[in-house]
């Protein structure tokens, strides 16, 4: 027997944040960004640094990101994703 999933309200904002970390590094505006430029880019527009650096550790913890020093990268996973659903990720 499976359990009803309830919608937590303190998950939402992080999984946006998450989805918004994932459209800047997706975009191609930059081959990569620092977890730094990630935070002043995302947390002016949606929610704070704090935020943005849990996003990035979870989203690297799943192995969509690449953490290289300062520099965060999508994986070839999550590019290849990105392509499928042409960009709607």
């Amino acid at each position: 027997m499976h359990a009803e999933r309830t919608d937590c309200p303190r998950l939402v904002p992080a999984i946006e944040t998450q989805r918004t970390v994932m459209m800047v590094l997706l975009s191609g505006e930059h081959e990569a960004w620092s977890g730094a430029e990630l935070e002043r880019e995302i947390a002016g527009t949606r929610g704070d640094p704090t935020a943005v650096a849990d996003a990035i550790r979870e989203l690297h913890g799943a192995g969509l990101l690449r953490i290289t020093g300062e520099l965060v990268t999508p994986t070839r996973a999550a590019q290849k994703m990105d392509e499928l659903t042409d960009g709607a990720m």
